[in-house]
């Protein structure tokens, strides 16, 4: 148990097996050993190792540690995606999830429900829609809310991957429960399409039954009936359709200009010339990455975990007091829970006045 937890440390501290050994004077097969539990290090060790990745003492011997499958992010990543961002990313948020598991110890848990069904990705979405209580034909103006106020633990991890915008899985036995993980960065309405995509791996892909570019194809078919309804879209989309007319439900619904027309197109509602046409035009504005407006739209935030952080540490939160119950790094705590960390504040000397 313990060499996972230094592996897991080192990692997120963004070091290799040679680097940590450099640090704490030892060498790589020594961290080699640890990490595979055929050497357990002395108090003395590690104690050392705590203060070179930042981790404190009590992450390295959690009395139980539910851990998340690295699976929910291997078959979702891209090939651009290299090992140490996959180890990063994944270990950042298996630290996320333990914290959630570690607050909501002692809560009530949100009940579940998400339906995991069978049905084409279009059927699916209109009956997740009933599931979280959206009205068939209205804009989602606050979906990661109901999702998680329908048991979905979403995690927001602090790292920006370009090419990897978030990934989905259900987690425990025998009463799994739907977690969604958010790499930050992102701009605009994009952080509303992963949400869909990732809800839509959840409800349709578990168990993976399906290779992994149809399952992406699945999911992007599900997000776009989940964020624009083709009932809807039929009724707003009415020609001329060009990008100005797109533009006006583009805030409306809370999605890019990019889904607009690819909605539009998937729809036949323009024809392939007119796509390409208008995704020209795209391009040629510079708009592939951000979009007029992009920079200036509130990003949402995951509530759940905040909350129960909020309900065990106060509001304020105590940042110091659960950083050292988890020996999880006080930075990290507030990031993952999508709070400002206190300011380290210099040191105060108290001069004395001079004797008369």
């Amino acid at each position: 148990m313990i060499g996972s937890r230094i592996k897991l440390a080192r990692e997120i501290a963004g070091l290799t097996q040679t680097e940590l050994a450099e640090r704490i004077g030892t060498t790589q097969s020594g961290i080699a050993s640890m990490e595979a539990n055929l050497y357990r290090p002395s108090s003395d060790y590690l104690k050392i190792l705590a203060k070179q990745t930042g981790f404190g003492l009590a992450f390295f011997e959690p009395t139980h540690v539910d851990e998340f499958p690295s699976g929910a992010l291997l078959y979702r990543a891209r090939t651009a995606l290299s090992k140490s961002e996959r180890q990063h990313a994944h270990g950042l948020t298996s630290v996320a999830f333990e914290l959630a598991v570690f607050l909501g110890a002692k809560l009530k848990q949100v009940p579940v429900n998400l339906p995991r069904l069978k049905e084409s990705p279009e059927k699916a979405a209109q009956i997740t829609r009933t599931a979280l209580g959206i009205a068939p034909h209205v804009p989602v103006v606050d979906l990661m809310q109901r999702a998680e106020r329908n048991g979905v633990l979403i995690l927001l991890i602090p790292r920006e991957i370009s090419t990897l915008d978030g990934f989905a899985t259900w987690v425990g036995s025998p009463y799994p429960r739907p977690v969604i993980a958010l790499l930050g960065g992102k701009v605009g309405y994009r952080v509303n399409f992963t949400l869909g995509e990732e809800i839509g791996h959840l409800v349709l892909h578990s168990p993976l039954t399906v290779s992994v570019v149809e399952a992406d194809n699945q999911a992007r078919a599900f997000a776009q009936e989940l964020l624009l309804p083709k009932e809807a879209m039929l009724e707003e989309m009415r020609g001329p359709i060009t990008l100005t007319n797109l533009a006006t439900l583009k805030p409306r619904w809370n999605v890019s200009l990019q889904m607009l027309i690819r909605r539009a197109s998937d729809l036949k509602l323009i024809t392939p010339n007119q796509y390409r046409y208008l995704n020209q035009q795209v391009r040629t504005s510079g708009w592939t990455q951000l979009e007029p407006g992009d920079e200036n739209i509130p990003q949402p935030k995951p509530r759940l975990m905040r909350k129960m952080a909020e309900l065990r540490y106060g509001n304020p939160i105590d940042l110091a007091k659960l950083s050292g119950e988890t020996g999880i790094p006080l930075h990290t705590v507030a990031e993952l829970l999508g709070v400002e960390a206190p300011k380290r504040r210099g040191r105060v000397l108290d001069f004395k006045p001079r004797a008369q």
